[in-house]
């Protein structure tokens, strides 16, 4: 995009706004994982659940919410068959109200209630990166595909900020935990309402799919700045319209093929990459640090509520701050960059702990709350964020679907194995785990992964699939003119039809 052009878009702040509504449910994806560490003693308590069954009942809290996941992903790729990028998000914001449930003091009922909450999260998670890309100028993408990150590394955060109000109001006799489990709830209901009457945008090539010309050309129009000069607003709008139109043509014809495709030699050189990047940012050490937060500190505070409650805040607070550090480093560095400094560090990170950790004293505790702080900043402000933008930018929307799919499913694993390692491997062998996995990670980085600074997607892959051995076919102009053509003839044929219609009503007068 040429600067004339890129000044014709409007102010970034307002595309800026647009992108993070649409990334505003990555604050529940987020909070859902973090709001259960301190909260799940006093709601214990309220339930009447006793320290015999307390560690198979929150097994089943928490593991029921990344099972939720996976099948909400599979829920929102089939809505996508059928509604639109918005629509879908605001079915996904219906089946999270029901969060509301979750105040009622009934354990069994608020498994459920987990459960679908986390199938809501599902699909939010796989269509908030694929809406991002569709609507997102494509020289903000980089920076705005990053979103889903932060939204979901500030969810960490308010979920542990929100575990203050355990220091006064905590026991068999508290309501706060209504209060920290209706977060949700205002959520999805907030997301809805801005998505419906302030940016009520569908995606483009969408409209375009479904015939809707007129409707997609609106949409653009309310993404272009109002020029003194109309006549390059409308050629503007022209050239991003037949943008959108191959987009339009390239879903169609994904969608008559076999889903099968997606396992295509030509896909899989990008699908592995995204694949690989959610494994590593799930197993990297940080989601089990999240999970079991409280339980690890409460050795190192001796069961002192505020204490405890101190430690984790400090861990969600400090993934929050870091992550601005990614928006001036994003397009310095490139998302390649990123990713190996993040692993590099994480692995570092986690290696110290596991040596450390060997023989607890009362002297090295702190010292490991400290390492744990840096793990979380340093996740929180590469591998967190970066691994999110990776997946839509290499991959169609399928690719993502896929990805998202494993990832929720590397989640669930990590929550149910996490506690069998700490309890055979212990913190010294689960964190020398997670080392490997990271270094592993950083050598795959360096020579698999290719610098996508200074390239639009379309090169970028392009570069993939050179570089892998795919030759990449341009389309010429006689196949982009054909495209155009296959997508114009259900409005042509409307036209024909209004003009046939015309002349009978001239002979009938």
């Amino acid at each position: 995009m040429s600067q004339s052009q890129e000044q014709m878009v409007r102010s970034k702040a307002q595309t800026l706004m647009i992108s993070l509504n649409i990334a505003l449910g990555s604050l529940n994806i987020g909070y859902v994982v973090t709001y259960l560490t301190l909260s799940i003693d006093t709601l214990f308590a309220v339930l009447g659940i006793g320290e015999e069954e307390k560690t198979e009942r929150l097994s089943l809290l928490a593991g029921i919410l990344p099972l939720g996941n996976v099948v909400g992903v599979f829920v929102g790729y089939l809505l996508k068959q059928k509604f639109t990028n918005k629509q879908c998000l605001h079915i996904a914001d219906l089946i999270g109200i029901t969060s509301l449930l979750a105040v009622i003091a009934d354990y069994y009922l608020i498994v459920v209630v987990r459960f679908f909450l986390g199938v809501s999260n599902g699909i939010s998670s796989y269509l908030m990166p694929v809406y991002i890309k569709s609507i997102c100028p494509q020289q903000y993408f980089g920076q705005f595909s990053m979103f889903v990150g932060y939204g979901i590394n500030t969810g960490y955060a308010i979920g542990q900020l929100m575990g203050i109000g355990y220091i006064d109001y905590s026991g068999p006799s508290s309501n706060w935990w209504r209060v920290v489990f209706l977060f949700p709830t205002v959520i999805c209901i907030l997301r809805s309402c801005i998505m419906q009457f302030v940016f009520n945008y569908d995606s483009p090539e969408q409209l375009i799919q479904r015939g809707n010309m007129e409707k997609a050309k609106y949409v653009l129009k309310q993404l272009i700045i109002q020029v003194i000069c109309s006549i390059y607003k409308d050629q503007y709008v022209d050239e991003q319209f037949e943008r959108y139109q191959k987009m339009a043509t390239d879903q169609q014809k994904q969608s008559n093929k076999s889903f099968l495709s997606v396992f295509e030699r030509k896909k899989l050189v990008t699908l592995q990459t995204g694949i690989i990047s959610m494994l590593v940012q799930i197993w990297c050490g940080v989601f089990a640090v999240f999970y079991y937060s409280a339980q690890i500190f409460s050795d190192m505070a001796d069961d002192d509520v505020v204490q405890k409650t101190i430690y984790t805040f400090c861990l969600g607070l400090s993934g929050f701050v870091s992550q601005f550090f990614t928006i001036y480093m994003v397009n310095k560095l490139g998302n390649k960059y990123i990713l190996m400094i993040g692993s590099f560090l994480i692995g570092s990170l986690n290696l110290a702990v596991s040596i450390i950790s060997r023989q607890v004293t009362a002297g090295n505790e702190f010292a490991i709350f400290i390492l744990l702080l840096l793990l979380v900043m340093t996740f929180g402000s590469t591998l967190g964020p970066a691994a999110w933008s990776i997946v839509p930018q290499l991959n169609d929307s399928d690719g993502t679907f896929i990805a998202t799919e494993f990832r929720w499913a590397f989640q669930a694993i990590v929550v149910f194995c996490f506690p069998f390692m700490e309890k055979n491997l212990k913190i010294f062998g689960a964190f020398l785990f997670f080392a490997i996995i990271d270094f592993l990670y950083f050598i795959y980085c360096h020579f698999f992964l290719i610098d996508g600074r200074g390239k639009t997607t379309e090169q970028l892959i392009a570069a993939y699939h050179n570089k892998f051995g795919y030759s990449v076919v341009p389309v010429t102009n006689q196949q982009l003119s054909n495209i155009q053509t296959d997508l114009q003839q259900p409005q042509e044929q409307q036209l024909i039809t209004q003009q046939q219609g015309n002349p009978k009503n001239e002979n009938e007068k």
